[in-house]
């Protein structure tokens, strides 16, 4: 992508993680927040057939955990960390929506980078289905 979303954020809340934390696990209930990779890198894992797999690695700049800002449902997937530490952005819902008003092109890439995700998803589970074994999922973020 051109634009990196980091672009965009500024004062928002800052918490540093250590290598093998949770910031937050798979069917943890919707916080309302979502969270930007400012340092570090994190796996985000999903449990199946009771296994857990690395379905995306994320590095500085990434961000996840968006669906909790518009849907209040459980967390999807569990987001660990897997460097020595990592400084991740927490972004709540007022200042989401405060940041999409002076600045709608935020959005513009916050969907575009679901959509990508979600048609990746969809792929891997097309390959389930037709019986291919399912390979990490690489995010362009």
């Amino acid at each position: 992508m051109g634009i990196n979303i980091l672009e965009f954020i500024n004062n928002v809340s800052v918490k540093t993680y250590l290598a093998g934390e949770d910031v937050f696990k798979e069917k943890d209930p919707s916080n309302g927040m979502m969270y930007f990779v400012f340092t570090g890198a994190l796996e985000i894992r999903k449990s199946y057939d009771g296994e857990e797999r690395v379905i995306r690695n994320l590095e500085p700049g990434a961000f996840f955990g968006e669906i909790a800002l518009i849907n209040n449902v459980p967390r999807a997937a569990t987001a660990r960390v897997i460097t020595e530490k990592a400084k991740i952005g927490i972004l709540d819902q007022e200042m989401f929506y405060r940041i999409g008003q002076t600045n709608p092109k935020f959005f513009s890439i916050l969907l575009n980078t679901t959509i990508h995700r979600l048609v990746s998803v969809e792929d891997e589970i097309s390959k389930l289905s037709s019986g291919q074994p399912i390979h990490p999922i690489r995010s362009k973020d």
